[in-house]
């Protein structure tokens, strides 16, 4: 399929370039200084670009709160808490959360990567929702299996190994949602390889989806306020 294609290609042109700007600064500075250099961007990642990715929007509670679906595995295994302020009620802001996947609503991010080139919807379709035992496909027959729902407050998926959980709280005029990923992924060179190149890409994935989510909930919330 056309997303399968899409992330391949992303993939190979992130390693050609990354192997193809080490190549071009051992030439330039030697093998040393280009080393070192490579070496610090890495770290820079690691303890600076890396946590505050994987924390974006969150408050500092929220990153260490128990959410639904935290028991599902380890209480140590690696997590992402991601979260965004809506100007919306969580009546306005779940149902998005209920078209949400491939073949469905869309995932409300980059499309053309990870929609198959569809647009997400843009409208709330009448008796679109989750039922436990659901997968929400990343691609067909790929992604987290609905695990447990309760309507207007979470929506948590996942597998052996992982657990996704989409959290709707209610403020005093709006709502935060928040998404929280985490993975008791086996701990292998491949697996480090693996987090490396996709970490970056599903933070930018994600950072879309929560921004248009909040877009399309603050609108439908507008226009039923015009309505009254």
């Amino acid at each position: 399929m056309r997303t399968q294609r899409t992330i391949g290609i992303i993939l190979a042109t992130c390693l050609l370039v990354g192997l193809t700007t080490v190549v071009g600064l051992i030439a330039w500075l030697g093998l040393g200084p280009a080393l070192g250099l490579v070496g610090v961007a890495i770290a820079v990642y690691l303890f600076a670009l890396g946590p505050w990715q994987r924390r974006w929007g969150a408050t500092h509670d929220e990153v260490h709160r128990v959410l639904p679906g935290d028991d599902l595995l380890r209480a140590d295994v690696p997590s992402t808490t991601r979260a965004i302020t809506i100007d919306a009620p969580p009546e306005h802001v779940f149902p998005w959360l209920q078209q949400i996947g491939f073949g469905r609503g869309g995932w409300y991010s980059y499309d053309w990567i990870d929609n198959d080139g569809l647009p997400s919807v843009e409208r709330i379709e009448p008796g679109v929702r989750f039922e436990i035992g659901d997968r929400i496909e990343m691609m067909p027959g790929f992604g987290p299996v609905v695990r447990a729902i309760e309507p207007d407050r979470h929506i948590v998926s996942g597998g052996d190994s992982d657990s996704w959980c989409l959290f709707v709280e209610p403020t005093g005029d709006g709502t935060r949602l928040i998404s929280r990923w985490k993975q008791d992924w086996p701990r292998t060179p491949a697996t480090f390889v693996w987090i490396a190149i996709a970490d970056p890409g599903a933070f930018i994935m994600e950072r879309k989806m929560l921004l248009r989510i909040c877009e399309l909930a603050e609108r439908s919330a507008a226009t039923a306020r015009a309505s009254c």
